[in-house]
């Protein structure tokens, strides 16, 4: 299925959602809803308009870079002298405390053009972020009334309108003059402003004759571009697609130009660190050269440029980019890329890392005969030449040979939905693992929303020696084909690693930070694990600021996504601090593999939380705690070493927890003491929720119960949780939210304070799940089960392991208490090997007949969790 299919169907869904959305009630949280104008040009200053809730007194806007600034325009509060008659006054406009606001925003030259987060900073704390572009063209505000062809605002080519579609049936007009060959682009930014204009751009000569249009070139991003045909005035009519929605929150960038346009880059991912030649497709790429291929029906130049890529190590774990990204592609490592030309720098492109090394396709491959043998493992980069064709790849392999095949097409930003499949080398037409095509899987099912329509991770397993072919194809082959159908394809043995997204808690709702004295703040982490990667992930954080500390925080093998809590000490300082999430693992020669989380937000929301319909999400440049003077309400605290755990066996007695963690084996049950305290008279009862570790609960390791609910006369109570039999073994970390009506209004003085959702995050509590086995333990035969007397015999000890446990074992034999005569010298497993003989020695004197005994294997589950397995044996004794 097509993505942009689903996203229109989502977002008509949405749509009446997202024009009335109010947001949710609660405690005060700053969040933008619309800035204007979405941008400025470096070197100046300009007055932008916030729009959005909570946002009373204001202190300034932060951005992502420090080249920008912007400071709040105070409105005067004081009556002024008329200038007209000195002993009158003007009064001083009435001013929404909650905005709109004005700020003048200065954007130092050597800011480079892109795209930028912006917040507010204000009394509740800070905002979620906003785009705003940095150009290196003039720019205006739209001019109405600009709705007719006699009101068109008029500009010169090299200009940026920033403008908003008022109402459904706003149409803007906008003119410019030209010059015959002039090659104008015209580009409208929706998208990635944050916009929930959908804007269709029409260009016109002066008699009325129609030379272009466009809408969804990216997004909802539109752009089109025309050969001036003679010297004259243009015109050019922009409207929101359908005529169906308009207001605030529907603004847009025009600009046209002659700047360059980069569509495409080949190849599209490069080796980090390595300098390397890359041609760009697109359009006024100064110096470039005509092409065979179009994108949107108009013909694209090339023009190779070297470029040189971070380097290794920490270029291959970010994304460093000053494009919007969406969420399908924001699991990928890369850098961004610009070209500036004489007038103009173009717009921001992606190039991505390759993860091993990489092979270039330089021309078209007629047919499976001609397929080049790659090397592996190894990288391939091609796109699709022309229509209807498919692109060819050879590999070798040997017979048994694990080899993953990973084809990314639409998370590296080209078009089309692409397929593949495995081909025998000798005989093409033999498919051997069928078309592998759209991945189902997503890192959250509505907060951040990644499905794709490129194939999911493909392991094949090469039925004998041989070659072996990949047949890679598009379904919208028969007219999409050139550069934007780029692919990558990764073919070698599993990486395993994993990447990781956090954003604030709130994953249904734009919002930002908002933490108050002795309470906490909590964002969401979403591990993507790729190849396989089953370890635990710990999760720290850098940068906090004094009096705020991270709870600590392991997403498990098990677990999809964690919760990351901070504490906010009672006399924390209030403050606005930029953090950084790191997440650590280990790789699969024991090192360690450190990730930054890449920060991520809530664009545009739902009014239905919790249904699983995916809101409207990005990535961000950066991650702000914003701590404040007013108290939380209430906090929890969860009292560990009094926690109990009661074995599974019913044989055990119950003991209490001794350390931080709660270990459970498979099937244990413990129960942990939870303490709800009120800072506030009226003590509101105060549910209590455990947030899920994965979207299938019936999947979760570890399952949470509460036996009761807090109240103000018993605020002690106890929490049940329970390792699954089934549950893959680990180490996670349970977080619990607790909700609460709590009297509250923004004017302290209020008489009267109605009643609003508060919540509160819990002490995390960490619990480690032990398998009740490790291996699968075999033991003999012996001949005719029989030991002879006054000899030793050799046991056969054999074990399949389990868990991907790779230490060693403890073999002892352990005679029964009548069994006299035998003994056996303990033996060890070796890590990695899978047999033992244990040798069984026989006193001359032993008494002939049935003799019995318990073969105890033991092993260390993270080198300190005995784990045993003991299996009865019962020998004959014969002289």
């Amino acid at each position: 299925m097509r993505r942009f299919t689903f996203g229109l169907a989502v977002l008509s869904v949405m749509a009446g959602n997202l024009s009335a959305q109010q947001p949710p009630p609660g405690l005060p949280s700053p969040r933008v809803q619309n800035v204007f104008p979405a941008g400025t040009r470096a070197g100046t200053s300009v007055e932008v308009t916030v729009t959005g809730t909570d946002l009373e007194e204001p202190e300034k806007l932060l951005f992502a870079h420090p080249g920008l600034k912007g400071e709040w325009i105070k409105q005067p509060t004081e009556p002024t002298p008329d200038p007209k008659d000195p002993k009158k006054t003007t009064p001083p406009p009435k001013v929404n405390p909650a905005g709109p606001h004005k700020f003048k925003v200065t954007a130092a030259a050597d800011v480079p053009p892109g795209v930028y987060d912006l917040r507010v900073v204000g009394k509740w704390g800070a905002s979620n972020p906003r785009s705003f572009v940095v150009g290196d063209l003039p720019e205006v505000s739209e001019k109405e009334p600009n709705n007719d062809v006699p009101d068109a605002q008029k500009i010169e080519i090299g200009t940026t309108v920033n403008g908003v579609i008022a109402n459904p049936t706003d149409v803007d007009y906008t003119t410019f003059a030209g010059k015959k060959g002039q090659r104008v682009l015209v580009s409208c930014l929706a998208t990635s402003v944050d916009s929930k204009a959908t804007p269709m751009i029409e260009v016109y000569e002066a008699t009325g004759r129609k030379l272009a249009t466009s809408r969804n070139y990216r997004e909802s991003d539109a752009l089109t571009d025309v050969v001036l045909p003679a010297d004259g005035e243009y015109l050019i009519r922009l409207f929101q697609f359908t005529y169906t929605a308009g207001g605030p929150d529907y603004v847009y960038r025009l600009t046209v130009s002659t700047a360059p346009w980069i569509d495409a880059v080949f190849p599209p991912a490069v080796e980090p660190g390595k300098p390397t030649p890359v041609t760009l497709y697109g359009r006024n790429l100064p110096g470039g050269q005509p092409t065979e291929y179009t994108a949107d029906g108009r013909p694209l130049e090339k023009l190779t440029v070297s470029v040189t890529p971070p380097g290794v190590p920490a270029a291959v774990t970010q994304l460093a980019t000053r494009a919007h990204v969406e969420p399908i592609c924001a699991l990928q490592d890369g850098f961004g890329y610009s070209l500036k030309g004489p007038n103009g720098t173009s717009n921001p492109v992606t190039i991505y890392f390759a993860r091993d090394k990489l092979t270039v396709k330089t021309k078209s491959v007629g047919g499976p005969e001609a397929a080049e043998v790659v090397p592996t493992p190894g990288e391939v980069a091609g796109f699709l030449a022309r229509k209807g064709e498919r692109d060819w790849v050879a590999f070798v392999a040997k017979k048994g040979e694990k080899v993953t095949i990973d084809l990314a097409a639409e998370r590296i930003g080209a078009s089309g939905d692409f397929f593949f499949s495995v081909r025998d080398g000798k005989d093409p037409k033999r498919d051997l693992s069928g078309d592998q095509d759209d991945d189902n899987d997503t890192l959250h099912p509505s907060g951040f929303y990644t499905r794709t329509t490129d194939p999911a991770p493909y392991q094949f397993t090469a039925p004998e020696d041989g070659k072996y072919l990949i047949a890679i194809g598009c379904r919208e082959s028969s007219y999409l084909n050139g550069p934007t159908a780029a692919y990558r394809l990764r073919i070698g043995q599993p990486l395993p690693d994993f990447r990781a997204v956090v954003m604030p808690y709130s994953r249904f709702y734009q919002t930002g930070s908002a933490a108050w004295q002795g309470g906490t703040q909590a964002y969401h982490v979403f591990a993507h694990r790729t190849d396989g990667y089953s370890g635990a992930i710990g999760v720290t954080v850098e940068g906090l600021p004094a009096g705020v500390t991270a709870q600590p925080l392991t997403i498990g093998p098990a677990a999809r996504w964690g919760v990351l809590v901070l504490d906010v000490a009672p006399g924390a300082a209030p403050t606005t601090a930029a953090i950084t999430v790191k997440l650590t693992g280990t790789d699969t020669a024991g090192g360690k593999l450190e990730r930054v989380a890449r920060p991520a937000s809530v664009v545009w929301g739902t009014n239905q939380p919790d249904q699983n319909v995916p809101v409207l999400a990005k990535l961000d440049q950066s991650l702000v705690v914003a701590v404040r003077a007013e108290k939380a309400p209430f906090s929890i605290k969860a009292d560990i070493p009094n926690a109990v755990v009661k074995p599974a066996s019913g044989k055990d007695k119950e003991e209490k927890v001794n350390g931080p963690v709660v270990v459970l084996r498979q099937g244990d049950k413990a129960t942990v003491p939870v303490k709800v305290s009120w800072a506030v008279p009226e003590k509101p009862n105060v549910t209590l929720t455990a947030e899920p570790l994965a979207q299938n609960q019936q999947g979760q390791p570890v399952a949470v119960q509460f036996a009761t609910q807090p109240t103000k006369d018993k605020p002690d109570v106890l929490v049940n949780i329970d390792a699954k039999t089934s549950g893959v073994p680990g180490t996670y970390t349970i977080v619990f939210r607790g909700t609460a009506p709590v009297a509250f209004a923004k004017d302290p003085t209020a008489k009267q304070k109605p009643n609003v959702p508060a919540e509160a995050f819990g002490t995390p509590i960490t619990v480690l799940v032990v398998p009740s086995a490790l291996g699968r333990v075999t033991t003999g035969p012996l001949p005719n089960n029989t030991l002879k007397l006054g000899t030793s015999t050799e046991l056969p000890v054999k074990v399949e392991r389990l868990h991907d446990f790779a230490g060693e074992y403890k073999v002892s034999f352990v005679p029964a208490k009548d069994a006299a005569g035998v003994a056996a010298t303990d033996a060890v497993i070796a890590a990695g090997k899978n047999e033992v003989k244990l040798v069984l020695k026989t006193a001359p004197d032993a008494k002939p007949g049935a003799l019995a005994g318990t073969v105890v294997v033991t092993a260390l589950y993270g080198g300190k969790h005995p784990v045993v397995y003991e299996n009865k044996v019962g020998f004959t004794l014969a002289k």
